[in-house]
């Protein structure tokens, strides 16, 4: 049995507020501090429109669960402005609206490393072995927070993105245009399960090019309305790019990804292994989750690609998460005490 206490701490001028997942027993215990990816998450993984719909998507939960049935503590929270955490003038509880219209990738960063010093100030967690564990986007922030605190004593990369900006935005932009353009009923499934998405990758050139031209905006026709959308995050991303800051991290690494990744292809998780070799780090752990998606949900074998495919696009969360996943980190970190 776990205990789960309410917590908060300050990052810049906001409060950020989460969960303090504790094992059974005595402390100090080793803990991990969870990193989304981009977007409006809360605490669990769920995802917050910004209305303030949920759609529930619990994977950082399970992952609390299986670490403190193993002894080890984690902090998760809820991003800036989502849930229970302030931002861009919301208050606790209240709808997170355009996320980027006041947070951004400085921001986000800023965020993992007030987290990091919250957790390792508490009297219940041993401050010499805090893992950080970033996922998808989150790998991204954990690498430049890297830059600016030395309190982690290992990192957890999964589902990272190694390439630059312009060559995965093309990349999953594309695909889902490819998919819709294929037939009737695909087209029908993306409009129905991933709208906005479909539109963005229309305007994604166009972006690109006006974020690379120092734009602040991007302004486009929607429905017979002028648009606006902030293109900071999307300037600083590619101002720090993606392979550039994996050289930050010099304490024990492990790359984890699923081999059936929809999101980011596999061969990234080659990639980033290589580019931490090649930056110094020579304590790097390279794992390959079979059968695993993005999330590490285990999709029945049979899965054609077509199956995957609609998978990405419905909300569709009823599958397993990996045991091989959760056992190979568990296992990686109590490795680490023993070294």
């Amino acid at each position: 049995m776990n205990t789960v206490l309410e917590v908060s701490f300050s990052s810049g001028t906001e409060t950020i507020a989460g969960d303090l997942v504790l094992p059974s027993g005595d402390g100090p215990f080793p803990a991990l501090l969870t990193v989304a990816g981009t977007g409006p998450q809360n605490r669990y993984g769920d995802h917050v429109s910004p209305d303030g719909t949920v759609e529930s998507h619990p994977r950082h939960r399970w992952v609390g669960d299986r670490l403190t049935g193993a002894g080890i503590a984690q902090l998760r929270y809820d991003k800036r402005g989502v849930g229970q955490s302030t931002g861009g003038g919301s208050g606790p509880g209240e709808p997170p609206g355009d996320r980027d219209e006041y947070a951004n990738v400085l921001t986000d960063v800023e965020d993992v490393v007030s987290a990091l010093e919250f957790l390792a100030a508490r009297a219940e967690i041993d401050s010499n072995r805090i893992t950080v564990m970033g996922t998808s986007a989150g790998v991204y922030f954990s690498c430049m927070a890297a830059a600016k605190t030395t309190i982690p004593s290992s990192y957890i990369l999964w589902g990272g993105v190694h390439m630059g900006l312009d060559e995965f935005g093309d990349l999953i932009y594309n695909r889902a245009l490819d998919y819709a353009n294929r037939g009737p009923r695909e087209r029908a499934v993306a409009e129905e399960n991933a709208a906005e998405f479909l539109a963005r990758a229309d305007r994604w050139p166009e972006m690109l090019a006006a974020a690379r031209a120092g734009a602040d905006r991007f302004e486009y026709e929607e429905d017979g309305v002028t648009r606006s959308e902030s293109l900071l995050r999307l300037k600083q991303e590619l101002e720090f790019e993606y392979p550039r800051q994996f050289k930050n991290i010099n304490t024990p690494v492990m790359v984890i990804h699923g081999d059936e990744d929809m999101n980011v292809p596999v061969s990234e998780a080659y990639e980033a292994a290589e580019e931490l070799k090649r930056s110094g780090n020579q304590n790097v752990t390279l794992t390959i989750v079979p059968g695993a998606d993005h999330c590490m949900h285990i999709a029945p074998s049979d899965f054609t690609f077509d199956d995957r495919m609609l998978h990405l696009f419905t909300t569709q969360r009823d599958y397993p998460y990996s045991d091989y996943f959760i056992n190979s980190v568990i296992g990686w970190i109590k490795d680490l005490s023993l070294r």
